[in-house]
């Protein structure tokens, strides 16, 4: 099955994105970044949709134009309905366009749990999104949750185990998991960066009551606060886009909660100064601060938008 997605996958990123010129180069702000990554959220890829195609191909050979990206981040919801040709055209973009080593892929509610237009079984949806996570990022992992470890730096992706649309369901197994793992990363004394499709409940509470962690929420939290490193949890879901000209960012104690906004949706919830496609973040980390810096990958420009963390 493995090898029948990757053939699918190639040939349908040959003919659904027609690359048009060159993309500049752009750079971290400084030489001496430990580590460079970048985040984008909710690509709702459809597979009748060539807008999306053309986005995402644009966004992607855009991550790459940077200098230097140590890892990149898909914070979930990379399709809109999880149906299969949403994958092959996800990640046959993604393998043809692509060239940094470490490929983080979190997985949404639109991935993993029916809707009107995705009417397979978690189960199924499941086993989809870790046979083509697997085949294309050479990775054998056995859950949706997972960690890697990239430039000494503890990245922890988290996932839904169960369809509770559009809440997410933690498991006591990944709860605990979870915990060792904030554990190990603690005499390295350096930040954690934890992925989640889904925001915590009390950090944007107004914005959908319903679109949030859900019943383990507090759960999560309390792990978290516990830990003695300095965590940064990158939430989507919400599709918040821009407002006064700020990253949408809460900092609680050791915890800094960022939502990142849609990169293939209109970022209309909220009445957000910013909505448009294609926006994602550009992480540098350095010794003393975390720049987090907003582009708009599918246009090629940066939004003069920028978020310090102190260490």
């Amino acid at each position: 099955m493995s090898f029948i997605y990757k053939i699918i996958a190639v040939i349908l990123a040959t003919f659904i994105y027609f690359p048009f010129g060159s993309i500049a180069e752009y750079s971290p702000t400084n030489e001496d970044a430990e580590l460079v990554f970048s985040v984008v959220s909710d690509i709702h890829m459809e597979s009748n949709n060539s807008d999306k195609f053309t986005l995402f191909g644009d966004g992607i050979r855009d991550i790459n134009a940077a200098t230097r990206n140590d890892a990149v981040v898909f914070l979930g919801d990379n399709t809109m309905n999880g149906q299969m040709l949403e994958h092959a055209a996800f990640y046959g973009l993604l393998n043809r366009f692509n060239n940094i080593d470490n490929v983080i892929v979190t997985s949404g509610n639109h991935d993993l749990c029916a809707s009107d237009s995705n009417t397979g079984d978690y189960e199924m949806q499941l086993n989809q999104f870790l046979n083509f996570h697997n085949t294309f990022v050479d990775e054998d992992i056995e859950t949706p949750y997972y960690s890697r470890e990239i430039n000494g730096y503890k990245f922890i992706v988290l996932a839904s185990e169960y369809d509770f649309g559009v809440q997410e369901y933690l498991s006591v197994e990944q709860l605990i998991w979870l915990e060792n793992e904030l554990e190990s990363a603690e005499e390295s004394g350096k930040p954690v960066f934890i992925f989640n499709h889904y925001p915590l409940n009390h950090t944007w509470p107004l914005v959908w009551p319903l679109g949030h962690v859900g019943l383990e929420s507090e759960a999560l939290h309390i792990l978290m606060r516990r830990s003695e490193n300095q965590i940064v949890y990158f939430s989507g879901h919400l599709h918040m886009g821009i407002s006064d000209n700020k990253v949408s960012s809460i900092k609680e104690g050791n915890v800094t909660y960022v939502n990142v906004p849609a990169f293939g949706a209109e970022n209309t919830i909220t009445d957000a100064d910013i909505q448009n496609q294609g926006m994602g973040m550009y992480v540098e980390v350095y010794e003393d601060e975390i720049l987090i810096r907003v582009r708009n990958f599918a246009e090629h420009e940066w939004m003069d938008i920028e978020h310090s963390i102190s260490l």
